[in-house]
C-alpha cells in the first residue's frame, strides 16, 4: 500500500510535470505518480498554455494545475515557473510522457540520506520497443544507463541527471535560480552547475522510469525540440 508523505516531512517531495499538448499521455504519468509506494506530497502539472486540453485531463485526476500567463517556450522555463510553488525540501521532475516503476520515488529518496547529494536520477527504459526508432533508443539507453552511467556514478560524477526523471534539493535549485534556459540541454546544464557549487549527484539504477520513445521521425522531432 502507498504511503503519503506529509509536507512537514524531511523526505516529502513535490513532483513537477511540465506539459505542452500532452493530453494523450499525461494521465498515465499522473496515475503512475499516484500509485507510488511513497506518494508525493503534491503533484504540480505545468500546463504550458496547451491547446489540446492537457490541463483539463490533469485537473480531472485531482492534481494541482499551474498555467503560466504565456507559453514559457522551454521545459526549463515551465519547471522554473513551478519552483515558486514548491513547499517541500525535495522536488522531482518527470516528463508528461513518462511513467515510473511503483517504487521509483522511494528508491530515489534514499540517495538524499547523504547531505552532500543535491540531485539523483534513475534508470530510463523505453516503455515500448516495436519500431526501428524505439529499438534504436532502447539500445542507446541500455548502453548509457547500464554501462556509462554506472561508471560515472562509481567516480561520483554522473554527467547528466536525466531531465525526464530526476530529484533535487529544492534549496539548492533555488540558489541556482532554477533550471537554466541558456542551453537546450537544461538537465546537463543543471548537473554541471551543481558540481560547480560542490554538490553531489547520484545515479540510482533501481529507480526506473519508462518514457514513450519515438515511433516515427515526426515524434523524434517533437521530442528533440522539447529536450
Amino acid at each position: 500500500s502507498s504511503r503519503v508523505m506529509g509536507e512537514t516531512s524531511k523526505t516529502a517531495v513535490t513532483v513537477i510535470v511540465p506539459a505542452y499538448n500532452e493530453a494523450e499521455t499525461v494521465a498515465d504519468t499522473i496515475r503512475s505518480l499516484q500509485a507510488q509506494t511513497i506518494q508525493p506530497a503534491e503533484i504540480l502539472v505545468v500546463d504550458d498554455c496547451s491547446t489540446d486540453g492537457t490541463g483539463e485531463v490533469a485537473a480531472a485526476l485531482g492534481v494541482t494545475v499551474l498555467r503560466p500567463p504565456a507559453n514559457t517556450g522551454t521545459k526549463a522555463g515551465a519547471q522554473s515557473f513551478a519552483l515558486d510553488h514548491v513547499r517541500t525540501e525535495l522536488v522531482m521532475t518527470i516528463d508528461a510522457d513518462t511513467t515510473l516503476a511503483a517504487d521509483a520515488i522511494e528508491r530515489l529518496l534514499g540517495a538524499f540520506e547523504d547531505p552532500e547529494v543535491a540531485a539523483a536520477c534513475g534508470f530510463v527504459l523505453p516503455r515500448r520497443v516495436r519500431t526501428i526508432w524505439e529499438r534504436g533508443r532502447y539500445v542507446e539507453y541500455m548502453l548509457a544507463f547500464s554501462f556509462f552511467k554506472r561508471i560515472q556514478d562509481h567516480y561520483g560524477k554522473p554527467l547528466i541527471s536525466s531531465g525526464c526523471f530526476s530529484m533535487y534539493r529544492t534549496g539548492a535549485l533555488r540558489k541556482l535560480g532554477g533550471w537554466s534556459t541558456r542551453t537546450m540541454a537544461e538537465d546537463m546544464d543543471l548537473t554541471w552547475t551543481l558540481y560547480g557549487a560542490n554538490h553531489g549527484v547520484r545515479f540510482i539504477p533501481k529507480a526506473v522510469a519508462y518514457p514513450i520513445e519515438p515511433h516515427d521521425f515526426e515524434f523524434v522531432g517533437k521530442q528533440l525540440r522539447r529536450w
